[in-house]
């Protein structure tokens, strides 16, 4: 399943820079690809606590801090459940409308507020010494939080 969301998340990301919008990790520009390498596990959390907030259940992901996957270090480990993509890609698609693109000037941004989901005490720069810097100009100032 995590392929079919990758590219779900790659075409959403190359739709958002073709018209005009970027998204930034560490003051540098990233490629649709490199969005949804990067936001993958995030989202992926992000989307399965909205699902179960909204008493549709999960899908059978459990999250765990670990080694930098591939930067960030939350791990995606996936229970064996059997749960169709179809059921899954709305919420990661309404992730992606939302704190994705809300946290676009900045991608560690959306790592934290999934890290928060994990962990109500994380703090991305104790826990990471990643410091978030100003936007890169184009893109977005300031991301909204995931509302719990």
């Amino acid at each position: 399943m995590e392929p079919q969301l990758r590219r779900l998340l790659t075409g959403l990301a190359d739709q958002e820079i073709k018209q005009g919008h970027q998204f930034a990790y560490d003051s540098g520009f990233l490629h649709a690809d490199d969005v949804a390498e990067l936001a993958l596990p995030s989202v992926l959390c992000i989307a399965q606590d909205l699902a179960e907030r909204l008493g549709v259940g999960g899908f059978g992901y459990n999250f765990r801090f670990g080694p930098p996957n591939p930067v960030f270090p939350l791990h995606a480990e996936h229970s064996g459940r059997d749960v169709s993509v179809i059921s899954v890609a709305p919420f990661v698609t309404e992730v992606f409308m939302g704190e994705v693109m809300d946290c676009r000037s900045d991608l560690a941004l959306l790592f934290a507020t999934a890290a928060r989901i994990v962990d109500p005490e994380f703090d991305l720069a104790s826990n990471t010494n990643y410091a978030v810097e100003s936007a890169p100009a184009g893109a977005s100032a300031a991301p909204n939080a995931l509302e719990r």
